[in-house]
């Protein structure tokens, strides 16, 4: 039986950055006695995937009774692209069918999360500590290789977080596309309403977050403002280059001036990830050039964003920029909101954890 990761297990393995993989050279190959001994007995055999490990198999006489693993059974057509293989005594399903063997233990907003992820250029990566330890000491000794173009974010202490940048695994098209040729597959249903929530490619959870609560409809829960533009790209003028001392920026979140609105640039200023002196300084510069340029900016940080209240007045004042009025909320919409920010302000790392749907009662 050939060993293939999948759901649970394939999400954390394609969030891995390859120095882990290669750290750990082979894996164990469970089709094997003695890979099956090397799991049981090693702490971590798979480095950040856990234990029980998610099997895809094509029948049912390959589903055996291992406390190690749990076997899922795939009958249908395989699309393109389905099984990835790997030089580790495995294989692994690629992200978009990943995604889609998760979708029925998915909720959408869960969903259209994962998809920003694998669509954007990083990854959440919250190992074992043994792991940590060995990537902190690559770090601190400048030797750590930026493999596949994955790199750490580092805190302003020059500590690991569980932010990685990386290229993206697929462009919306390729989403697009997989939707349409599985359009019959269970599951399928929660990646198309996810999808309409994807916007651009964003660069950190956090971005993702306040798009989320700031963009999406109110009946989905949101404030309505958007849909944003991830990471847009803004040529400077010549004296915004000046005070920028550079020529182009990217704007977290954006929104396209109108004739009553300037543009809209919201920078996402997470505790973790967008501070420290020299950060600062790059900020203060790049938001005076924009507003050179008649661009309104607005520095979001994670405290406005876990305060219902807070957010509420920061909605507020973006609907003033672009010249709306915000309606009250009413109490089915107010449940909306809480319904989506339950769902969005979690550790990122527990998402995608496969559950069994539960029977349904007769």
């Amino acid at each position: 039986m050939d060993t293939i990761l999948s759901h649970t297990s394939a999400l954390q393995y394609l969030r891995t950055p390859p120095v882990v993989h290669e750290l750990y050279g082979g894996y164990p190959d469970v089709s094997t006695r003695e890979g099956k001994l090397a799991v049981r007995s090693a702490e971590h055999p798979f480095g950040a995937v856990n234990l029980p490990l998610h099997l895809l198999v094509f029948d049912k006489c390959s589903v055996h009774q291992l406390r190690t693993c749990i076997f899922h059974t795939w009958t249908g057509e395989l699309p393109a692209g389905a099984i990835v293989e790997t030089d580790r005594n495995l294989a692994v399903t690629g992200p978009l069918f990943t995604l889609l063997c998760l979708a029925p233990s998915l909720s959408t907003a869960h969903m259209t999360m994962l998809l920003y992820e694998m669509a954007g250029g990083f990854a959440v990566y919250d190992p074992p500590r043994q792991i940590i330890d060995t990537l902190q000491r690559l770090v601190d000794e400048g030797r750590l290789p930026a493999i596949g173009g994955w790199r750490p974010a580092l805190d302003t202490s020059g500590r690991l977080t569980t932010l990685w940048r990386r290229p993206p695994l697929v462009e919306r098209a390729e989403i697009s596309r997989f939707i349409d040729e599985m359009a019959c597959a269970p599951g399928i249903k929660c990646m198309r309403d996810a999808l309409r929530d994807v916007h651009g490619v964003a660069s950190s959870p956090f971005e993702v977050d306040s798009s989320m609560l700031l963009g999406m409809p109110t009946r989905r829960g949101g404030w309505g403002l958007g849909p944003f533009e991830h990471n847009y790209p803004i040529r400077l003028t010549r004296k915004a280059r000046l005070i920028a001392g550079q020529g182009m920026c990217y704007a977290d979140l954006y929104l396209e001036g109108s004739e009553f609105a300037p543009p809209l640039v919201i920078e996402c200023q997470g505790n973790r990830y967008h501070t420290g002196s020299a950060r600062s300084a790059a900020d203060d510069n790049r938001a005076l050039a924009l507003a050179s340029m008649g661009i309104e900016v607005i520095r979001l940080r994670f405290e406005q964003l876990n305060s219902p209240e807070r957010l509420r007045e920061v909605a507020g004042h973006i609907a003033r920029i672009r010249g709306i009025e915000l309606s009250c909320k009413s109490t089915g919409l107010l449940k909306k909101e809480l319904e989506l920010r339950t769902q969005v302000l979690v550790d990122w790392w527990t998402i995608g954890q496969y559950r069994k749907r539960a029977p349904r009662r007769r």
